[in-house]
């Protein structure tokens, strides 16, 4: 047996004939909305036929245009969380005051003392080791913080070369 929607096809084209006819219209005893289906699907068949084709279109591509434009406009969009640019203010801002922190606390930890070795002389030497070539020299270092001045003091030396003499 077919399908009712097959039946009804057939039966709208007129093509049930004898039982089957007998029994499908058994069948649209419970769809009274059957009968105006059939009117209008006769109607839309004979308004076909009349016009078989489309008109053409004087302007297809600005039809077309028309009809995205409408669907687009009437098309609910998705909503999208716009990103927000990665380096905002208040990050920023966060952002540079963690880097002063971080200037200030590696300055004091690297730099030892602070400020406490600014003296009043442009130029500052330490002498930090001192080892003379001939094991019978000792040598030592002196400073005079009234004067800002170290001296190099060597012990054990037989002379001084002339090149070292002060020329006054």
């Amino acid at each position: 047996m077919k399908p009712f929607e097959e039946q009804f096809t057939a039966w709208v084209d007129g093509k049930l004939t004898g039982a089957e006819l007998a029994e499908f219209e058994k069948q649209l005893a419970e769809h009274p909305e059957a009968a105006t289906e059939k009117e209008d699907a006769l109607k839309l068949g004979q308004l076909l036929r009349a016009h078989p084709t489309a008109p053409s279109l004087s302007n297809p591509d600005f039809f077309n245009h028309q009809l995205m434009q409408r669907i687009a406009a009437e098309t609910p969009k998705p909503v999208e969380k716009k990103r927000a640019f990665f380096w905002s203010l208040p990050r920023l801002a966060w952002a540079g005051a963690f880097c002063l922190v971080v200037t200030v606390v590696l300055f004091q930890t690297t730099i030892p003392g602070g400020a406490k070795h600014i003296d009043k002389s442009n130029y500052f030497a330490q002498v930090v080791e001192s080892w003379p070539g001939n094991p019978n020299v000792s040598a030592s270092t002196v400073y005079s913080q009234d004067d800002n001045v170290t001296v190099l003091w060597l012990d054990g030396l037989d002379y001084i070369p002339a090149s070292y003499a002060l020329n006054k």
